[in-house]
């Protein structure tokens, strides 16, 4: 099992190094052109575009590592391509979809819709500081007795889809959840990043469902309190999966977050990762 995580990380993470190293000298380009940084060095910018690089080009690769871990855990047909769990009629091709889609009959356009979940974010927000925090009403029971009869008020004959970051079934739930890597958005994005979540579990039309905002590592240190602005319009920590808590629900049994930690290394090592980013930066610094 070790090894087949390992060469999933591999295989995700070639894509990556192929990617930068496409876009490596016109990513430079770019960051030459900003003023700001007019007073570094050429090694000092070449550390940034690739840093940069790597961070937005990463997110990708770790996702696809988690759908397909998820998979050796809960195997292919809980973690489906196509999520149907009402088991709509539909005329899609798996293999010309990228990462996961639900099917729902839900009109997820209808403004109204879109309105009646915005306000029961807004109505439900953490509000206060220190000890007299009330933390946000928006639970796991909640969203059920009050989200789940959306999806009947706005049902359709028509079949719409709706991409997820990750959706499986653990064997009694469904489990989907909106994937960020540190977590860390802004407080102007964060409401609609909540809603978005929402919307997908309104859409998913079952109350066999869970609903998770994911950090795929803790910012803050994994072990400590991990903060964050959606923490204010998501019940903390019934509806979040924050690094080690995220990783430890979809590895196989016999592999824990340390160990997974471990193996990320060691494929890490094996694609020479620090390799490619030397010859990239010596090369931009000779030219």
């Amino acid at each position: 099992m070790r090894q087949k995580i390992k060469l999933i990380i591999i295989e995700e993470f070639s894509k990556v190094i192929d990617s930068i190293q496409k876009d490596f000298s016109k990513n430079y380009k770019n960051k030459t052109n900003n003023f700001l940084l007019s007073q570094m060095d050429k090694r000092i910018m070449a550390n940034m575009v690739f840093v940069s690089s790597f961070e937005s080009k990463s997110g990708f690769a770790i996702e696809a590592c988690a759908k397909r871990i998820a998979r050796l855990k809960f195997g292919k047909e809980n973690v489906p391509t196509i999520v149907n769990p009402r088991n709509l009629k539909h005329n899609l091709d798996p293999h010309s979809i990228n990462g996961q889609i639900i099917i729902t009959n839900v009109d997820t356009n209808n403004g109204n819709l879109r309105g009646e979940i915005a306000s029961f974010r807004a109505n439900n927000e953490a509000y206060g500081k220190g000890k007299n925090r009330i933390e946000s009403r928006v639970t796991q029971a909640k969203i059920k007795n009050e989200l789940y009869p959306l999806s009947i008020k706005y049902k359709t004959n028509t079949i719409y889809t709706k991409p997820v970051d990750l959706a499986f079934f653990d064997g009694q739930n469904w489990n989907i959840s909106e994937l960020k890597a540190g977590g860390d958005l802004d407080s102007s994005n964060a409401p609609s990043n909540v809603e978005k979540l929402l919307t997908i579990y309104v859409d998913m039309g079952i109350t066999n469902c869970n609903a998770y905002f994911v950090a795929l590592y803790n910012k803050n240190g994994e072990g400590n309190t991990w903060t964050g602005s959606v923490k204010k319009h998501l019940n903390y920590p019934s509806m979040f999966l924050i690094g080690s808590n995220f990783w430890n629900k979809i590895l196989p049994n016999d592999i824990d977050f340390y160990t997974f930690e471990q193996i990320y290394h060691d494929a890490l090592v094996e694609l020479n990762l620090n390799e490619h980013i030397n010859t990239l930066i010596n090369k931009i610094i000779k030219d």
